[in-house]
C-alpha cells in the first residue's frame, strides 16, 4: 500500500512540473508577509495605502524561499518588506523579515504580527 501511495505522488509531481508543497510554502510566505508587514506597521504608526503587492524571488533550492513586497504608506512613503525563510521545506524553518519605509530599516525580526515573540 505504501508503495503505491509513493508511486501516486511521484507521478503527481512529474505531471505537474512543480513541487506543490514548495508552492504552497511560497504561497504562505507571501501571505504572512503581506498581513504580517501591515500589522508591524500599523503598530509602528504607519498605516499602508492600497495593500502590499508581494512576488517570490527566485531561489537556488527548496529549502530556502525569498518573498519581497512593496507599498506605500498613506504619507506616501515607500515600503519594502524583504522575507526569507531557511530549512523552508522542514518542520522548523527559520525566517527574518526586514521591514523599510523610505529606505530607513524600521523592523528586523524572526517573525511578525500578532503573537510574534523575538527568542530571546
Amino acid at each position: 500500500m505504501k508503495a503505491v501511495a509513493l508511486a501516486l505522488i511521484l507521478l503527481l509531481l512529474v505531471a505537474a512540473c512543480e513541487n506543490p508543497v514548495r508552492k504552497v510554502s511560497e504561497s504562505s510566505l507571501r501571505n504572512a508577509t503581506a498581513y504580517g508587514a501591515r500589522d508591524e506597521l500599523r503598530d509602528l504608526g504607519y498605516t499602508i495605502r492600497a495593500g502590499m503587492r508581494c512576488r517570490t524571488l527566485s531561489a537556488d533550492t527548496l529549502s530556502v524561499v525569498r518573498v519581497q513586497c512593496v507599498g506605500r504608506t498613506d504619507r506616501d512613503e515607500p515600503v519594502r518588506v524583504d522575507a526569507v525563510a531557511y530549512r523552508a521545506n522542514s518542520p522548523h524553518p527559520l525566517q527574518e523579515y526586514v521591514i523599510t519605509v523610505s529606505g530607513r530599516e524600521v523592523v528586523r525580526r524572526p517573525c511578525l504580527g500578532q503573537g510574534c515573540q523575538d527568542p530571546e
